[in-house]
């Protein structure tokens, strides 16, 4: 999933703010990478900061941190504010339990119940084609968009 969207935010012909939350370097690309460490409400906002302006962005992340951490930002700075003016798409990892060897942090169980509740559109995906579709009509459009990932680089080789 990492290698399919990389290749896609490279080849992208906006311009794609590109934020995580993770412990590792994503390969410098055709696109801006905001690494926030391990500040998961924080890269919430500056999202919604880089959208206000009309930006495009895509946010990844473990859902079960990204989610929860950040519930309060997801309801106050993305839905009826930023949402408004540019577009976010938040990717998920972990969606099919892949990291729950890694602790509780790493899963969750209510995204869909969450998204509903925020009324933010949930993708799942079931192939590459349809993860990079889902991306690129989310970065196409005004709003936010939720894209429920969870499988490893090996089920999407084909």
């Amino acid at each position: 999933m990492r290698e399919t969207l990389h290749k896609f935010l490279n080849r992208s012909k906006t311009e794609v703010y590109f934020l995580h939350c993770d412990m590792w370097k994503w390969t410098e690309g055709n696109y801006k990478i905001i690494n926030c460490g391990v500040q998961e409400p924080n890269m919430i906002n500056i999202a919604a900061g880089l959208a206000s302006q009309g930006k495009k962005v895509v946010v990844y992340g473990v859902a079960g941190f990204v989610l929860y951490k950040a519930y309060e930002q997801f309801k106050f700075n993305v839905k009826g504010w930023a949402e408004r003016y540019g577009s976010i798409v938040f990717v998920n990892a972990g969606a099919n339990g892949c990291y729950s060897a890694l602790g509780r942090g790493h899963l969750l169980d209510d995204d869909a119940q969450l998204m509903a509740a925020l009324q933010i559109p949930l993708y799942d995906p079931i192939d590459r084609s349809t993860f990079v579709r889902n991306v690129k009509e989310g970065l196409q459009q005004t709003g936010v968009r939720y894209v429920r990932l969870g499988w490893d680089n090996e089920v999407w080789k084909k």
